[in-house]
């Protein structure tokens, strides 16, 4: 997760940076509780003033997009790295892995990952980059002749959304083995059989 402020906006100072973490944090928390975030409510969980939290983001809808910016920060990172591993096909997967589980766990990452039209500028770009960077791993994976080729970033990102979306309305959604199990089943697809023929 990063600790600086949006793209495009200037470094933050030490003490600074540390509070707008904290309260990035404490939101994202209450967000995965399913609970609003609303600034006052945030700065309780932050142990912060709710002055601190209104200098960050000064409404809701600012730090909701905020933490969407963190994910999309945070998941990019991640794909950079996954790009160094040796095993193309298994950075590309447990990279994957941690994209399902952003978009499980986080609604602001979710909504901002799959609406066609982002509010800001700053979100366009995040998913741009993230986008790109998917595409980077699975040009890797099928130069490897690890995955077939007729799959870009965008059908990925999609089946993903996909597979979130089935897996909250699943009737055991909260078994804790269903996200593997139906990210599995997309990638078994994905995937080339190296030992099938044609």
């Amino acid at each position: 997760m990063t600790d600086g402020a949006s793209p495009g906006q200037p470094a933050l100072r030490k003490d600074a940076a540390r509070n707008r973490r904290r309260i990035l944090d404490a939101a994202q928390a209450l967000a995965r509780e399913g609970r609003p975030v609303q600034l006052n409510a945030v700065a309780q969980a932050a142990d912060v003033g709710v002055g601190t939290v209104y200098r960050h983001f000064p409404t809701p809808e600012a730090l909701v997009e905020a933490l969407a910016a963190d994910q999309f920060a945070s998941l990019i990172r991640l794909a950079e790295q996954a790009a160094e591993a040796p095993d193309a096909q298994r950075a590309l997967r447990a990279f994957l892995k941690t994209a399902l589980t952003a978009y499980l766990q986080d609604e602001a990452f979710a909504t901002a990952a799959t609406d066609p039209h982002p509010v800001t500028s700053d979100i366009q770009h995040l998913r741009q980059r993230l986008r790109e960077e998917v595409g980077g791993l699975l040009a890797r994976t099928a130069a490897a002749d690890a995955l077939h080729p007729t799959l870009n970033a965008e059908d990925m990102m999609l089946l993903l959304c996909g597979v979130g979306f089935a897996i909250r309305h699943a009737a055991d959604q909260n078994d804790p083995d269903l996200p593997d199990r139906y990210l599995n089943a997309l990638l078994d697809g994905a995937f080339a059989d190296r030992g099938a023929s044609g």
